[in-house]
């Protein structure tokens, strides 16, 4: 077996400079929701100190005097790469794990040595070209040799391919808290039992990290020995899709909480009719701050049975602002609210209900409305076309000061190009 794992460069800060030029080879990161901590760094600001998870306003100074362009989390914008990326990837090889937002895992046993190197040179080229994105691969006989091989790759040679074939030798200068899946408290552990490389784990009795630790550490131990004890895993469909954010300023009013719960329903209405699901389980809940001791403490959550499954975006939302006015406390300054929907049906597949059954008229007629939201979001851009009942001032919405247009997404927000 032959593993890639192909792994975007600083992510969100590469999706920025895309539209950016002018910031290359500067320093760049990228804040978390409500601008709060860093989240994804330049090469540049990285050797200026700035640690991921550094909060914002412990770095701010330092991102003044160097000059660090900060931005605002565009998860609009990096989701639409990713997807363009991950596109690329699977035109060009079928046998594909999408990972995480910007890694995939490929299986490349069937190529010989010389032709993988080849693809992935092709690959690697071409992911680069029509998106502007770069990227890094690691090849290895196993999915955690191959996770070693790309932080070889992207942060010791500073090159593009890595192959850990008959190259075992580099395990010994990864030190044991930089193997995928080892935590900080599992590498704490395992130096105190005199374990303090990728190398010494690989060497390590299997048995006696099952013991000590668990299985899937010996699974971890047994992958850097060159055995693989996983294959591709192909994504199945959700089982629950849950919507929350925290406001940018703390809410009181129930008409704001109401407009940030629809919001909500939007979301997780769109990725379950990307499912082509029905959800028939409806979950609300609230919070204040539990770090402001000077304000009163609530926070609930109600569960909802729909009558019947349903992906229809007016019911969901009547249904999610009847459970939020169950919940709602007068006199408290809310942090959060979410929805989570679960218990997921085959839309195609109606179950029959003796007293309640919509009927058929109903039912197309509410899907042609869908549909036509659906479409037109799709062709204009996200959100374009929404329920009232989300509002339009949204003074509930996530602090993003520093937020870049959505230049792939929006009509109005697309880059022009201007001749000189």
């Amino acid at each position: 077996m032959m593993f890639a794992l192909i792994d975007c460069n600083n992510f969100f800060v590469s999706c920025e400079r895309l539209f950016r030029p002018d910031l290359s080879k500067k320093p760049v990161v990228v804040l978390s929701n409500n601008d709060g901590c860093v989240i994804s760094r330049s090469n540049e600001a990285k050797a200026l100190g700035i640690a991921m998870g550094a909060p914002y306003f412990k770095v701010k100074g330092l991102c003044k005097q160097y000059g660090v362009q900060a931005f605002s989390s565009n998860f609009t914008l990096y989701g639409d790469l990713s997807y363009r990326v991950m596109c690329i990837i699977e035109e060009s090889w079928a046998h594909m794990e999408i990972y995480s937002i910007d890694e995939a895992f490929l299986d490349l046993g069937s190529l010989t040595p010389a032709s993988r190197h080849v693809f992935c040179d092709n690959l690697h080229q071409r992911i680069l070209k029509e998106t502007g994105i770069p990227v890094s691969i690691g090849l290895g006989k196993t999915k955690t040799l191959a996770k070693i091989a790309n932080h070889i790759a992207k942060k010791l040679l500073n090159t593009h391919i890595f192959d850990m074939t008959n190259q075992e030798v580099w395990l010994n200068k990864i030190a044991v808290n930089d193997v995928w899946g080892v935590g900080r408290r599992w590498s704490k552990k395992l130096l105190q039992k005199g374990i303090h490389t990728a190398a010494d784990l690989a060497k390590t009795n299997p048995k006696f990290i099952k013991d000590n630790f668990n299985i899937v550490l010996m699974h971890t131990a047994v992958e850097l020995s060159g055995t693989a004890c996983s294959n591709l895993e192909y994504r199945e469909k959700k089982q629950s899709i849950t919507s929350s954010r925290s406001f940018g300023v703390l809410q009181t009013e129930y008409r704001y909480l109401a407009e940030a719960i629809s919001a909500h329903c939007a979301y997780v209405y769109q990725k379950l009719r990307q499912q082509q699901q029905a959800t028939q389980h409806l979950t609300v809940f609230v919070q204040s701050n539990r770090f402001r001791n000077d304000l009163p403490q609530y926070a609930n959550a109600i569960d909802f049975r729909l009558i019947h499954a349903t992906d229809d975006l007016c019911y969901l939302t009547r249904a999610a602002k009847f459970c939020l006015r169950k919940i709602f406390k007068a006199g408290v300054h809310y942090q959060k609210v979410g929805v989570l929907i679960s218990d997921f049906k085959d839309k195609n597949i109606q179950q029959m209900d003796l007293f309640n059954q919509p009927g058929d008229d109903e039912l197309a007629k509410t899907e042609r409305v869908m549909s036509c939201l659906d479409e037109i979001n799709r062709k204009f851009g996200r959100h374009t076309l929404h329920l009232a009942a989300e509002g339009c001032g949204k003074p509930w919405a996530m602090k993003q000061l520093l937020k870049s247009p959505n230049y792939t997404t929006q009509w109005g927000e697309l880059p022009v190009v201007r001749l000189l």
